[in-house]
């Protein structure tokens, strides 16, 4: 069924125009008042207008937005009340998948921990949950650190209950979608052979991977008889077919990466709902997700302020598309996501750094509103510049095939998203670098109305701060929860939440006006790497981690040389009167953010006292 004939997914036409209108009519009146601000230059008044609108455009977004969440009960999927009850069925067989590609030994310990807190937290009486890692490991040490634990696992839990793929480094095809998929079809159909992505159309990006005679997998460990397959370990490895036993083909897949838990219950949880009726056209099942070690350096807990200040926003959008972006972890109707992503080999392997939107974009996802997932964050600011710039390229290869293609409103509106997560400081650091050179050159602009440009761009400001960083933390407080997280929370009083939102918004302001410089920088070099067709060489978040861990304070200025060079530089020139008054006034938190964001960087990845303690 085309998910826009669909009940669910419908959305009346009345509702769409009138909160496109009212984004619009938020838009049209900041960007008339900023016009009104200035005498233009013709030319110049075009391309700041239309800059200042783009910047605009985003903030509606959230003002709307907000209000959306605030006036809308959750949109919660329905759920089988037996399954709640009595636990998930004995036919029913659900595929826990670990994805990984380990490059120490400390990534694979990560995995296997967040692996038996699942089994631990989730396994049901008949067993029926299969855990399963699959790898494509070189590392010799690595590999073998990895049989050790995945029998200690066995040991524990059952060689019927946790798994271990290795695969043919012959076939190492599209990374972590590719051996998850791969590893899908031999336990759905039982292919021990590449059978996708094997036509000629295909050979510039496998680079002889899909080798039709070559065996997908070289390792098996576990009792692959309990997968319902009928067939030995040695026939999949040799690649010979195997049959799947009539009634034990899976239902249900879960995937995620290295150091998520799902919490206790929140499996059988999504389940019923995958297996609710009504839920039938439903694909994908995204859970949300919560920060596991909230409390483990200051830039961790700014992390996780944002998400909260911020949650609203994804929230509102399901509530009014009906539709989420996936994220690479969660739950998965194995038929439908067989049918409309593997067999049609719907993700291009050459421009799919980041497929998980793609994904999505092909098999309708949802927000499970009341079922939610761990994961660790980012330590550090640097270690996001690294991952942004990696998921930036994907981005860019997301966008270029699909933004002129015709989609749903949820899906089209994510593309427009992602589009401005690309663009987004690009386009704010020429509106910014025109707006100070419009002052220092009378003829392109002149400024007529003082009062009313500075009151505009502060009421802009006070409104992207007020509403996430002050009065989303008081809603939410208000609001019923949906669920309640495994970690204590502390119940916040109005002088904790004001005291976060000054913190966050003092931090934020010092750490994250950095994107400026290097976001589009960035940006800039990935293009000219996809012109120039350089390979994409993928950075696991833990490599990522490790890289910028424990960084002095002299390396991170190192590490964000450039910016601090322009922060100096415009300080000399506004001592010097180089800069006109208003134009170092307008600077001045830019300036400090090139001058002493990386200090804060520093401060903020430092491990908290408790948790240091404790280390």
């Amino acid at each position: 069924m085309d998910r826009r004939e669909s009940s669910f997914s419908f959305i009346p036409s009345y509702k769409l125009a009138l909160y496109n209108l009212s984004k619009l009519v938020l838009v049209i009146f900041a960007t008339y008042l900023y016009f009104l601000c200035f005498h233009w230059n013709l030319f110049f008044a075009i391309l700041m207008v239309l800059l200042f609108a783009y910047i605009i455009f985003g903030v509606a977004s959230i003002v709307v937005n907000f209000f959306i969440y605030l006036s809308t009960k959750p949109l919660l999927l329905k759920e089988r009340e037996d399954i709640l009850k009595n636990g998930i069925p004995d036919n029913v067989k659900i595929l826990f998948f670990r994805p990984v590609f380990a490059k120490s030994v400390k990534e694979m310990e990560t995995l296997i921990e967040s692996m038996k807190q699942d089994i631990q937290n989730n396994q049901e009486k008949n067993r029926n949950i299969k855990f399963i890692v699959i790898d494509n490991t070189r590392d010799d040490v690595v590999k073998q650190r990895t049989r050790e634990m995945i029998k200690d696992l066995e040991a524990q839990f059952g060689e019927d209950v946790v798994f271990y793929f290795h695969r043919n480094p012959k076939s190492d095809f599209f990374k972590k979608l590719g051996i998850y998929q791969d590893a899908i079809m031999l336990l759905y159909e039982g292919w021990t052979k590449p059978k996708t992505y094997v036509g000629r159309e295909w050979e510039k990006w496998t680079k002889g991977t899909r080798n039709p005679e070559q065996p997908i997998f070289d390792e098996i460990i576990g009792d692959i008889s309990a997968l319902g397959i009928d067939g030995s370990n040695e026939d999949i490895i040799n690649g010979r077919e195997v049959a799947i036993r009539e009634g034990e083909r899976p239902e249900i897949s879960i995937v995620c990466d290295a150091d998520n838990v799902w919490p206790r219950g929140s499996i059988r949880k999504i389940v019923a709902k995958v297996l609710h009726p009504e839920n039938r056209d439903i694909v994908i099942y995204q859970p949300a997700i919560e920060v596991s070690n909230p409390n483990e350096d200051s830039y961790i807990r700014l992390n996780v302020l944002a998400r909260e200040m911020i949650k609203f926003d994804p929230i509102a959008r399901w509530r009014m598309y009906h539709f989420s972006p996936f994220y690479g972890k969660g739950a998965m109707q194995i038929e439908g996501y067989v049918r409309g992503v593997i067999k049609r080999e719907a993700i291009h392997p050459g421009k799919a750094a980041s497929h998980d939107f793609q994904e999505s974009l092909r098999a309708w996802t949802a927000l499970v509103e009341d079922v939610y997932i761990y994961e660790k964050t980012f330590s550090n600011k640097l270690s996001e510049l690294t991952r942004s710039a990696q998921w930036g390229w994907g981005d860019m290869e997301t966008v270029g095939q699909f933004i002129f293609k015709k989609f749903e409103p949820g899906r089209r509106s994510h593309l427009y998203a992602l589009m401005r997560l690309l663009i987004g400081n690009l386009t704010f650091s020429l509106w910014l670098i025109g707006t100070s050179i419009s002052w220092m050159v009378p003829d392109l602009a002149t400024m007529t109305r003082l009062k009313l440009f500075f009151s505009l761009i502060g009421g802009i400001l006070i409104l992207n701060i007020l509403i996430p960083k002050f009065i989303t933390p008081i809603v939410n407080r208000l609001k019923r929860k949906t669920y309640e997280v495994e970690i204590p929370e502390v119940k916040k009083s109005i002088f904790t939440i004001l005291g976060e939102g000054i913190f966050a918004t003092v931090v934020s302001f010092l750490i994250h006006l950095l994107d400026l410089v290097y976001k589009p920088w960035a940006l800039i070099k990935n293009l000219i790497s996809q012109i120039r067709g350089r390979p994409f060489v993928w950075k696991t978040g833990a490599m990522g981690e490790i890289e910028t861990a424990n960084v002095s304070l002299y390396q991170t200025y190192k590490r964000l040389f450039p910016s601090t060079v322009l922060g100096i530089l415009l300080v000399f020139a506004g001592i010097l009167g180089l800069l006109r008054p208003i134009v170092a006034i307008f600077l001045s938190p830019f300036i400090a953010s090139f001058v002493l964001g990386p200090a804060v960087i520093w401060l903020t990845s430092k491990p908290r006292g408790n948790v240091a303690a404790e280390r």
